[in-house]
């Protein structure tokens, strides 16, 4: 030992030949670094942005749920165009328990326009970064942003316009006094509480008679009871929606998270669909489920009851709102065992055509007077003005119906090769009857959403960007300035007065 040690103090080499078995680190020998390959790197520079999707998509959605709430919160202040029932009387039942919250809020109207303009772009933006973040953000927060933005919507005043009240006028008509919805005009019982706060006065139902009934059922509750209860069931409808949307997205491999952002956070959907108390959640409940049953009986073995509810549900859609027959022959062809779809499709239009025959006397949805109507930015009226007809006409709406026409016949020859495609299908079906409709609402991109969420291609999703960007510009209060900038002048032409004029003789 004492050897060993005078060669450390010469510095000779350690440890000596007769302990090198002894394991460690030798002093003549250099330590290998570790290599850093351009993969572990690409690898590891993926770790902060995974840790930050999840992040933005909560920032995001709690955006949404904060944008929403100040919304609902500037329209229960006061009456203003926010709010086109509460220009016609203020009253705290319709305004809701928000009401009055800003004391503060300036009396301008520009100055509410142009930061409605800000928001709507704001939700947006913070509505494509939800979606594209929506998959790796738990599902409990996409949800909770969910619910937390539509029930804050429900508790405010309706935005923007009368139809929910239309609604009730057309359902309080034939329960309270005996008027036939579909062939009296709603100026015969004008003196209903509900007629002061509708608008369609000299319009005949243009809905589907279940709606009706529904609506006559609300008709023994108070005006204010009727109301909150109606908001009630479209918000049960509207989550009912989601969740199928949730379920069949897992069941067709998509994201589930992805697919209820991009449905149910949409600015269009919130501001306008379930914050006007539309009834497109009452269609779309049965609808979803139509295409969510036919996907579960292609992976239920031979049990036919999946493909009789899926004709079903496609029938009893189009009995709420009739547009919505579009859908059943794509459905029932996409279904498994075809036959009991078209049973289930034959039994619910029993159904439908019983109360329109043994209720309301065998008349129709006034489908054909809501067809004439024409708003300036559709996209058929914008495309005759461009072709030099001064905007939509007889003809060009003959052609949109022909265009419509084939694009069923499509969607219906698809799912025909190919019943995977039914998502798809739907969804395209669903896009052409918007985009040939001559009378367009911010809301109708509603009808795409839930399909586009579930398509295999992701082109569905982007023409969803792409309508509700159109849409929303329509929606703006500033529409008509910016239409009059870019020189288009819609009742400037024979064609475009006549639409105009046309839609004022059903109006007030």
């Amino acid at each position: 030992m004492a050897r060993d040690a005078n060669r450390v103090l010469r510095g000779d080499s350690w440890p000596p030949p007769t302990l090198s078995h002894v394991p460690g680190p030798r002093a003549d020998v250099a330590l290998e670094m570790p290599r850093l390959s351009w993969g572990a790197a690409r690898r590891w520079a993926r770790v902060p942005a995974r840790a930050a999707v999840p992040t933005l998509g909560t920032v995001a959605m709690g955006a949404i749920v904060g944008l929403a709430g100040a919304i609902v919160l500037v329209a229960a202040q006061r009456p203003s165009f926010l709010s086109g029932p509460a220009q016609r009387g203020f009253p705290s039942w319709m305004v809701g328990p928000l009401a009055h919250r800003l004391p503060s809020l300036p009396p301008s109207t520009p100055m509410l326009q142009a930061d409605l303009t800000r928001a709507l772009a704001l939700l947006g933006i913070a509505w494509l970064m939800a979606v594209l973040c929506a998959p790796r953000v738990p599902a409990a927060i996409v949800w909770s942003a969910v619910v937390a933005t539509h029930v804050t919507l429900l508790l405010g005043p309706p935005l923007a316009l009368t139809d929910v009240f239309n609604y009730l006028h057309y359902g309080r008509m034939p329960a309270t006094y005996g008027v036939n919805p579909y062939s009296a005009l709603p100026l015969t019982v004008r003196q209903d509480p509900a007629y002061h706060f509708s608008n369609w006065h000299h319009l005949p139902s243009p809905y589907g008679p279940l709606f009706t009934l529904l609506t006559e059922g609300l008709a023994p509750l108070p005006l204010p009871t009727a109301y909150w209860v109606f908001k009630g069931l479209l918000l049960a409808a509207a989550l009912g929606t989601l969740v199928l949307v949730a379920f069949t997205a897992r069941r067709l491999g998509r994201s589930p998270q992805a697919a209820v952002a991009l449905v149910g956070l949409n600015p269009l959907v919130l501001v306008y669909g379930i914050g006007g108390a539309h009834n497109e959640p009452l269609v779309l409940l049965c609808s979803v489920a139509a295409v969510s049953l036919a996907v579960v009986g292609w992976q239920s073995g031979t049990a036919p009851w999946w493909d009789v509810g899926a004709g079903a549900c496609a029938i009893l859609a189009a009995g709420f709102k009739p547009s919505a027959a579009l859908l059943a022959p794509v459905v029932v062809l996409a279904c498994r065992r075809r036959l009991p779809a078209l049973g289930g499709a034959g039994g619910a239009g029993a159904l439908v055509l019983a109360v329109v025959g043994l209720v309301y006397a065998g008349h129709l949805p006034a489908t054909s007077v809501q067809d004439g109507l024409v708003g300036p930015l559709s996209v058929p009226n914008v495309l005759a003005a461009l072709a030099g007809h001064g905007g939509m006409t007889p003809h060009d709406r003959t052609l949109t119906h022909a265009v419509l026409a084939l694009a069923a016949v499509g969607a219906a020859a698809a799912v025909t090769w190919r019943r995977s495609w039914l998502p798809g299908a739907a969804g395209f079906v669903m896009l052409a009857a918007v985009l040939t409709l001559g009378w367009t609402m911010p809301w109708y991109v509603w009808w795409v959403l839930p399909f586009a969420a579930l398509a295999r291609t992701r082109a569905l999703a982007g023409a969803c960007l792409v309508l509700t960007a159109w849409l929303a510009l329509g929606a703006i209060p500033q529409m008509p300035k910016v239409i009059h900038h870019f020189g288009y002048f819609p009742t400037r032409t024979a064609a475009g007065l006549a639409n105009h004029l046309y839609t004022q003789r059903y109006l007030q």
